[in-house]
């Protein structure tokens, strides 16, 4: 008898997870800084961004599937990550009423982000990621809603570096 094990380490799946979460995190932290100063996305940026959002999302969830968030808001927060993503790939026709409600949930994402990122990196993780996807969808339209998207840009931007910066450096803790 001859063997027919395997001779791919068992890390693979781990390692290939990282790096997809490593690869879509430049995109998404790289938008939200850039969106301080730029104004909003093509529709082509805007799929690139929450596509890696939301792939982000996933890994991390794959990666550590027990966050400090409660398993109702885990899910609303994906479906909330994943909806920008269908309105900007096939319902572009929605846009101008989802720009009315697109700083209302960025606001509430970023809330929670701020909150959970020291106790809970995932899930600070994961709300942000939400918050920069629905951060396409901003479009201010006087000075003070201006200074708040930068601001708010800058701080999500901040908060994605440095919960997968912490993850780099010492795993999800």
């Amino acid at each position: 008898m001859h063997d027919h094990g395997t001779s791919v380490p068992v890390l693979a799946g781990p390692v290939l997870l990282y790096l997809v979460l490593y690869f879509s995190v430049p995109v998404v932290a790289g938008y939200a800084l850039m969106r301080v100063t730029t104004p909003p996305p093509r529709r082509a940026d805007a799929l690139l961004v929450t596509g890696a959002s939301v792939a982000a999302f996933v890994m991390a969830m794959l990666l550590v599937p027990s966050s400090g968030l409660p398993q109702q808001v885990t899910v609303l927060l994906l479906a909330g990550g994943i909806v920008p993503l269908v309105l900007w790939w096939k319902a572009v026709h929605l846009l101008d009423r989802v720009v009315v409600v697109a700083p209302w949930l960025v606001a509430a994402a970023t809330v929670t982000a701020l909150l959970r990122c020291l106790a809970d990196p995932p899930g600070g993780l994961t709300a942000a990621l939400t918050a920069v996807s629905w951060l396409t969808f901003c479009v201010p339209r006087s000075r003070p809603g201006r200074v708040v998207l930068r601001v708010t840009a800058g701080t999500l931007a901040l908060t994605v570096v440095a919960t997968v910066a912490n993850v780099a450096a010492g795993g999800w803790q």
